[in-house]
């Protein structure tokens, strides 16, 4: 034993701690000792994606290995079924995958579904609540079998029509199309012309007309109105893109809801208040040396001179007509971040709108009045008039003023109503004189462009979006830059805030015009969503031919004359839908459901009619007739924004041999040729809404 110390003064007790390098561990050299590093925190997603795991783990769920490269959550969803999944934890560029299920049942489900379909996956390892339990006996151990290739949904077999129990067609026809004419063209502008004076910007020169189904009757357009304030009958009116109340029709009760001082107001209890010295508004603002009302500091730049000399005189300010001058808004674009009325849409991202304070309201309702009284005494028209003409324009109870833009087809005029932007046609007779005094009133209805609103055919369901937004009531705030002006159309791009939800509505109508890809899990659309309009019973009705490829059937396709361009207006939306925003890269649709697909590069809308397993579903394209197969790479899901009617027909042809020859198919090809207007004798309809067309001269063609 060694000797012990006798002296403890030197001992240190902490000295072998010091000196044992392993519990000596310095970051650095100036000694701070080692802190744990704190864990990164997890990220949202991350945080989500733990919580479920926990959600997950009591569930049975398989571990599986991806054999071919485009296994997607989707697919592994519709190739399990819907009813026995749970969730589906996918990595991305990772070919294990874990699929957690319902119950045992579920599971053992699962197994049995590989075991019939095993080229797309393999069995990793199965797993119960989180407890990882042994292979069973009849998995193999032996090594995973070779990656088969990836399925190339590109490649295009031949087509197998023998198996096929609708006939598709066979001419191989390009789909017509029906060309918009332009309501002005620049040869209207040409030297002192009415239409060069009134519109020296060409506004008009882009103007559209958007509203063919409504007057063709495709919608309702009157419905009661509930006014708690209004003791008469009201209905509103839905008329070319502008909503319109009609209730009575004399002249006291027009002046009483535009008037610019209503008289029932004088039994209001106003007391505290008085009338502005100005424009009669009632205000509770004084000056309180004199006593003299003013509404706020534009009234007041009126009267500040008059005020100043004769305040605390006795004098009353005089207001005179100069004065009254200054008071009247100017027309044109309202400022910026003023509020605004909106008076009439012209299309889906052109908006006519007024200004909506208190005396831009009080001058725009008197020109009302004005044209209102005028109306009442003027003649009509005693000859055609010429574009850029200003006319009184009536219909109904209603008397507006009205510029005239096309007078191509004299019984059919085209005017636009300049005190709210409503583009409508008319029969001359609804056209009267209008003097230059009313022509020359002031004109508040200006037209904006909604920026990044794109221009669409209208759907009914953006119609009611759009008439919704015409409230008495509804007041928007106008924002925009001068540097968006749109020089080409000649209007100036801006944004409407509703301020009640703080939304523009711009969001609001894109939102409803831009189509959203369907999940390829969702059910399918069918027809039956989609209103259809067909030409009216009766005689000596022109339709435009859109497909007449099952002529040897007696079965040919027609849309009314009148909406034929409105076909070509809503393929401008299946088109963008079809290359830029589906991104499918293939779709087959299920028989009787809607989709959108490619036909000789241009995309429609059809409905799948057939699946024989060839890869070429059958599609018959609504809005044209023909059933032609479609490869699946060429065919996108039906996204539910696309509302458009269907305008296009089917016919049977009336009077027609059973068989006929390949002779008299080329004859009726001829006469009855694709994209033709054709005048029918007669259409039929039966007690099963099917319809029936009768041409007299066709037996003639065809027995000869």
């Amino acid at each position: 034993m060694d000797k012990l110390l006798e002296d403890w003064s030197q001992w240190n007790p902490m000295v072998l701690d010091f000196n044992n390098e392993h519990l000596n561990n310095y970051a650095e050299e100036c000694g701070h000792n080692v802190v744990e590093k704190a864990r990164v925190p997890l990220k949202p997603s991350d945080m989500l994606k733990k919580e479920a795991d926990k959600a997950d783990a009591k569930y049975p769920f398989l571990v599986l290995k991806k054999k071919v490269s485009f296994v997607t959550k989707c697919a592994v969803l519709n190739f399990f079924d819907q009813s026995h999944v749970r969730s589906i934890d996918m990595q991305a560029n990772s070919d294990i995958f874990k699929v957690f299920f319902n119950d045992l049942g579920s599971l053992e489900a699962a197994h049995s579904q590989l075991e019939a379909f095993p080229q797309l996956m393999q069995l990793h390892r199965r797993q119960f609540g989180g407890e990882e339990k042994p292979k069973p006996k009849w998995v193999s151990d032996s090594a995973d079998p070779v990656k088969l290739p990836a399925l190339v949904p590109t490649a295009r077999g031949d087509i197998d029509l023998s198996s096929r129990t609708i006939h598709v067609s066979t001419s191989g026809n390009r789909h017509p199309e029906f060309l918009v004419v332009p309501i002005v063209d620049a040869t209207s502008y040409k030297g002192s012309s009415h239409l060069a004076i009134r519109d020296a910007e060409k506004r008009f020169l882009t103007v559209k007309f958007e509203y063919n189904l409504e007057r063709y009757g495709a919608y309702v357009l009157e419905r009661e109105y509930e006014d708690e304030s209004s003791t008469k009958p009201v209905t509103m009116q839905l008329r070319c893109g502008r909503k319109l109340y009609i209730g009575s029709s004399d002249l006291d009760d027009v002046q009483r809801d535009v008037n610019v001082v209503d008289d029932e107001s004088e039994e209001l209890d106003m007391s505290g208040y008085k009338k502005c010295a100005v424009c009669n508004g009632y205000t509770s603002t004084v000056c309180k040396i004199c006593d003299m009302p003013f509404c706020d500091a534009f009234c007041w730049s009126i009267v500040s001179m008059q005020h100043d000399k004769k305040c605390g005189t006795g004098q009353k300010v005089d207001i005179n007509d100069a004065s009254f001058e200054k008071l009247v808004p100017k027309c044109g674009l309202p400022p910026k971040r003023t509020l605004v009325k909106i008076t009439a849409f012209e299309q889906s991202n052109v908006v006519y709108v007024r200004p909506a304070d208190t005396l831009s309201d009080v001058a725009y309702n008197r020109v009302l009045v004005e044209v209102w009284k005028h109306g009442q005494t003027v003649s009509k028209l005693d000859q055609l008039p010429v574009c850029g003409q200003i006319v009184i324009y009536k219909f109904g109870e209603n008397v507006v003023r009205a510029m005239v833009l096309n007078v191509d087809n004299p019984r059919d005029i085209c005017v636009v109503s300049i005190d709210y932007g409503s583009v409508e046609y008319t029969d001359p007779g609804n056209l009267y004189q209008c003097s230059s005094y009313v022509s020359d009133l002031p004109r508040y209805a200006t037209p904006v462009k909604l920026r990044g609103v794109p221009r669409r055919a209208v759907t009914p369901n953006l119609r009611e979006v759009m008439y919704g937004m015409q409230g008495c009531s509804m007041t928007f705030e106008l924002r925009y830059h001068t540097r968006e002006y749109d020089n080409d159309n000649h209007m100036q791009r801006a944004v409407l805030i509703f301020l009640e939800y703080n939304r523009s509505i711009n969001s609001l109508l894109k939102q409803v015009i831009t189509p959203i890809e369907p999940d390829l899990s969702d059910p399918g659309l069918t027809e039956g969503i989609l209103p259809h309009v067909a030409a009216p019973t009766g005689k000596n009705t022109d339709l435009i031919i859109t497909d007449n490829s099952f002529l040897k059937y007696g079965i040919i396709y027609c849309t009314p004359a009148m909406l034929a361009v409105e076909i070509t207006k809503m393929q401008r939306a299946f088109q963008d839908y079809g290359e830029n925003i589906a991104k499918a890269d293939a779709y087959a649709a299920p028989k009787g459901q809607l989709c959108i697909a490619k036909y000789k590069g241009k995309w429609s809308r059809g409905v799948s009619m057939e699946l024989v397993g060839d890869g070429y579903p059958s599609i018959l394209f609504l809005d044209y007739g023909n059933i032609v197969p479609i490869h699946v790479t060429d065919i996108r899901a039906y996204p539910p924004q696309f509302t458009y009617p269907v305008l296009t027909t089917e016919y049977v042809l009336m009077d027609l041999p059973e068989n006929l020859s390949d002779v008299q198919v080329q004859r009726l090809e001829r006469r009855l040729a694709l994209g033709a207007i054709v005048t029918c004798d007669e259409i039929v309809k039966d007690e099963n809404n099917n319809y029936s067309l009768l041409f007299k001269d066709i037996q003639q063609l065809v027995l000869r």
